[in-house]
């Protein structure tokens, strides 16, 4: 009877188990065919010919930012269109024309008392490119700094969430 026990015990956390890892991989596909097309749409249109890392960025309006090289080898970054707008046109800046994600970074550290970084993305926004700063406080509250990719200025703070 003990033998019994132990195998339904064993085969229902391993099959919970499973269960957890297949919903897990399932919710994460569309995310994934999203940042696929965004990077070929990239690559078709001419603004990139070579993606090397692709990030949804949910500001104003949802969009895929795609990371790459142009034709001529200089890094820049596409502002893909997604959601409703999808169907929209490409934004592009090259990353040389404004700061760096480390230099976004340090203007963040520098206003703020930042414990641990959790991303830096750029974007678009209404004035323009932004990095978008996500970062945890002392005090373990959720804060985002947006940050102009033209000149470093702070346009937007979201603090103690």
């Amino acid at each position: 009877m003990k033998n019994w026990i132990r195998f339904i015990v064993i085969f229902l956390l391993a099959f919970t188990t499973l269960i957890g890892v297949i919903i897990f991989y399932q919710a994460g596909k569309p995310i994934d065919r999203a940042e696929k097309a965004a990077g070929e749409r990239a690559v078709s249109e001419g603004q990139l010919s070579e993606v090397s890392k692709t990030y949804p960025m949910n500001a104003e309006t949802p969009s895929i930012t795609v990371l790459g090289k142009d034709k001529d080898g200089r890094a820049k970054a596409v502002f893909v269109p997604d959601g409703k707008k999808a169907d929209g046109d490409l934004a592009s800046v090259r990353l040389a024309d404004g700061i760096s994600a480390k230099d976004a970074l340090a203007l963040a550290r520098k206003e703020m008392d930042v414990k641990k970084v959790l991303h830096i993305q750029l974007g678009p926004a209404e004035p323009g490119p932004v990095w978008e700063v996500a970062f945890t406080g002392q005090e373990d509250e959720l804060n985002y700094v947006y940050i102009l990719f033209k000149d470093g200025a702070v346009w937007k703070k979201i603090m103690n969430l």
